[in-house]
């Protein structure tokens, strides 16, 4: 039965992983999520032996996801190749978890404790550390059931709560204290970004949001704009948690840039709401940058994950811009069919500069008039 210490992440990196996802929709687009688990995956350096890309059930099994035939196969795909983990592409609620646990005879991970491991391996300010825990906490506590339901029961002796208070309350009980204390140290971070947030407002510089899909080339952009190499770049999903604001001269005047977390699709709101101190750049920026990587199959897939978080924020109005990043790698028949399909976008590479002077026009123009009456 799975640990719930597997979130510190100790006992399966480095560990030989069978990684298995559910086809849903096309057969490039179902290539694409797997090769994005798959990425998900050595990024928190596990060793992928097998991918396995398996028919989505027509309805879902409450009790193991998929069926049993499925579930043999996997088995026997886990022992033939000597596998020391599973990981299942769709979140499982803990039921699934056990059951398939108890049926493959192996440790089951889904998705989220995957992006959760690399959370952990990414944070490190005090900060991005604090939101880290809490979406880990936020994340254990109702699968507690499932690990620690069969542990042996507290003496109803005196010092105790209770006559046979069993020891997964104990836990509980600690669990959620620990979310308040959490919630309440990122409360007092989010106090002190709002005053330094007030002090650059009275500087009369406008904040811009760079916010995409994790690995779209953010902190590239970023860094390229300042002419700095202060923000993290990595070919690795998840290489940004904490949140980087520089300056930026857009020729006859600056602003603000502030680079965010990385976005997947899909990502449950727990998670989204434990990084509530970083996405909040987002809810107090003049203009968002939504970067889009030009490369991928599933550009649709990247727009509405962006779409479904400002939502989420009840920031869908704010004005943004969509700028088409890694120009640098596809042909000039792609490009161009991508200006025909997105005629309102930017097309730019962070890696060579091409482009940027169309970004930072459109910046100013759209930054100007507003900041004249906002501050």
């Amino acid at each position: 039965m799975q640990n719930p210490n597997v979130l510190t992440g100790a006992n399966i990196t480095g560990k030989k992983a069978l990684v298995i996802d559910l086809k849903e929709t096309s057969e490039k687009i179902a290539q694409e999520n797997i090769k994005e688990l798959e990425s998900l995956a050595k990024t928190l350096g596990l060793t992928v032996i097998k991918s396995l890309l398996i028919r989505h059930p027509e309805h879902i099994y409450p009790a193991t996801y998929i069926g049993k035939g499925k579930i043999q196969e996997i088995k026997k795909f886990f022992q033939d190749l000597g596998c020391d983990l599973v990981i299942f592409g769709k979140e499982l609620t803990p039921v699934q978890q056990r059951n398939l646990e108890d049926s493959i005879g192996a440790s089951v991970i889904d998705r989220t404790v995957l992006i959760l491991l690399i959370f952990g391996k990414h944070a490190h300010t005090l900060e991005g550390k604090l939101q880290v825990e809490l979406a880990q906490m936020t994340y254990l506590l109702p699968r507690l059931a499932g690990s620690y339901g069969r542990l042996s029961r507290l003496g109803g002796t005196i010092g105790t709560r209770g006559p046979g208070e069993q020891k997964l309350e104990v836990y509980r009980r600690r669990i959620r204290k620990r979310i308040q204390i959490l919630n309440k140290k990122i409360e007092e971070i989010e106090k002190h970004r709002a005053v330094i947030r007030a002090s650059k407002r009275r500087q009369s510089f406008p904040l811009v949001a760079l916010i995409g899909y994790t690995n779209v080339g953010k902190s590239t952009l970023l860094n390229a704009l300042t002419h700095r190499q202060d923000a993290v770049v990595d070919n690795a999903l998840f290489s940004t948690l904490d949140p980087l604001t520089r300056l930026v001269h857009l020729g006859d005047s600056y602003c603000l840039v502030s680079d965010t977390v990385g976005l997947l699709s899909s990502l449950p709101h727990h998670l989204i709401a434990a990084f509530r101190a970083t996405l909040e750049e987002l809810k107090f920026s003049n203009l968002l940058v939504c970067l889009i990587d030009a490369t991928s199959f599933n550009i649709e897939k990247q727009i509405k994950t962006i779409e479904d978080v400002l939502e989420l924020l009840k920031i869908s109005e704010k004005a943004k811009i969509m700028v088409f990043n890694k120009i640098d790698c596809i042909d000039e028949g792609e490009l161009n069919f991508l200006k025909s399909q997105y005629p309102e976008a930017i097309f730019l590479s962070a890696k060579t500069g091409e482009g940027f002077d169309v970004l930072k026009d459109r910046i100013k123009h759209m930054v100007g008039e507003y900041v004249s009456f906002r501050f």
